[in-house]
This record gives structure tokens, C-alpha cells and sequence, in this order.
């Protein structure tokens, strides 16, 4: 059986115009989810590119995006997406309904927790019908960050250590396991 979230990565190059994205140049990484694809597929738009809309292939449909910035080449292996760039993913999935990024959304609040970007608050169990829900802060210095309200998806224990093992793993992240 196959983990929900395999993602495919694709080159920094812009999926709309063909140029190649620079080193220490801020663009957008974009997910990708197509009828016929069980993957998403990671791209790039530059910023330019992005500002004229995404131009998806046809029944593509966007999943999420965040800014980014391509390191230099002859850096060591580094994460995907910091964890600034997930917690701009996870925020901008607040308002999603659909249970495949809603899952995301959730096992990304995991990753986020076990990096101590969010921390928990408190949470509620299901009950007849309605999801459970964690109440997550966010970090920050100084004083009281922002709350989220997480809707759990009820993935059983391993599904979520299935799925947070490979998200880790395409986003080179280190312990993600929930």
C-alpha cells in the first residue's frame, strides 16, 4: 500500500515560462494534483510567472503553495521547505474541506509541533459525527502567538507515522515522526 503524499519533485525551473530559477531567488513551490496522478507534483513559478496565475495543465487542480528561496548548489542537503515555509502552507490550508488536505494540513501540525513551531493547547475528542479538533498556538518570542483549530482527519497511528515518514522524507526534514 502506497503512503497518501508522495510527492514529486521537479527541477527549479518555472513551470510557466521555462526559465530556470536562480540561486537566493524568492518563487513559489507549488503542489500539484491531477486526475490521473495519485502524486502531487512539486513546481516552481517565479514570482513574475505567479502573479499572472498559476496556469495548471488541464484537471490539474492547485493543493498549496509557499514562498521559497533556492539555495546555493554546493550547500549541504537542507529541508525542502523551512519551517516558515510550513507554517505558511499549513495557514494557508485553514480553510480547506477536502479530507486529502485536511490530512496534509493535520500532519503537517504534527511536524510543525514536533519542531516546536506550534504547541498544543488542547484538543476534542469526535464525537457523534462532528471530527476532533486540536487547538495549536504558535511560538513566539516575547509574548502570545496566534491559536489554530486543526481538524483531525482520525487516521489510525500508523497512517500518520506512514504519511509524516514521507512527507519527511520528500521535504528532507529530520525526525518528523509524529
Amino acid at each position: 500500500m502506497s503512503a497518501p503524499y508522495d510527492i514529486i519533485k521537479t527541477q527549479d525551473v518555472c513551470a510557466q515560462t521555462g526559465r530556470d530559477i536562480e540561486v537566493g531567488e524568492e518563487h513559489i513551490a507549488a503542489l500539484i494534483e491531477t486526475p490521473e496522478e495519485e502524486a502531487l507534483v512539486r513546481v516552481a513559478y517565479s514570482m513574475e510567472a505567479w502573479g499572472k496565475g498559476p496556469n495548471l495543465p488541464p484537471d490539474a487542480s492547485l493543493f498549496g503553495f509557499w514562498r521559497r528561496t533556492l539555495p546555493e548548489k554546493d550547500e549541504a542537503p537542507k529541508q525542502l521547505v523551512s519551517p516558515d515555509e510550513m507554517l505558511d502552507l499549513f495557514e494557508q490550508l485553514a480553510e480547506a474541506t477536502d479530507h486529502r488536505q485536511l490530512t496534509f494540513r493535520y500532519l503537517l501540525a504534527l511536524i510543525l509541533m514536533r519542531k516546536k513551531v506550534l504547541l498544543y493547547e488542547r484538543g476534542t475528542p469526535a464525537h457523534d459525527g462532528t471530527p476532533g479538533m486540536l487547538i495549536l498556538r504558535q511560538r513566539v518570542k516575547g509574548g502570545e502567538g496566534p491559536l489554530f483549530e486543526v481538524t483531525d482527519p482520525g487516521l489510525d497511528d500508523e497512517t500518520i507515522a506512514q504519511a509524516s515518514e514521507e512527507i519527511g522524507q520528500v521535504m528532507n526534514l529530520d525526525e518528523v515522526n509524529a
